[in-house]
């Protein structure tokens, strides 16, 4: 996430996302007179003053994940990869 601070101290916060959950979340957030910096600003805040994600980390995890960990931590870390696009990389993990 790159942030760059401004005299005012504000930051500018850019991040990555798919374009379709852009628009989706943008539509919803419309119907309610918000936008997605007002949101953003709101869920940082939030976890600012309680400490913690609003997002739940507690699910379990599936199989393949834990099978896709397990090798990561296992791996020769002389031989890692570097891919050139998430496409790549999805193509990687594909096969493990």
């Amino acid at each position: 996430m790159n942030t760059k601070l401004y005299k005012n101290k504000t930051a500018i916060v850019a991040f990555r996302t798919r374009q379709d959950i852009k628009d989706k979340v943008n539509e919803i957030l419309a119907r309610n007179g918000l936008d997605t910096s007002v949101v953003l600003n709101m869920v940082m805040q939030n976890i600012a003053i309680n400490g913690r994600s609003p997002v739940s980390f507690d699910r379990k995890m599936s199989p393949k994940l834990i099978k896709i960990i397990k090798n990561v931590r296992e791996e020769d870390t002389s031989k890692r990869k570097s891919f050139r696009s998430a496409n790549e990389a999805i193509a990687f993990l594909k096969t493990i």
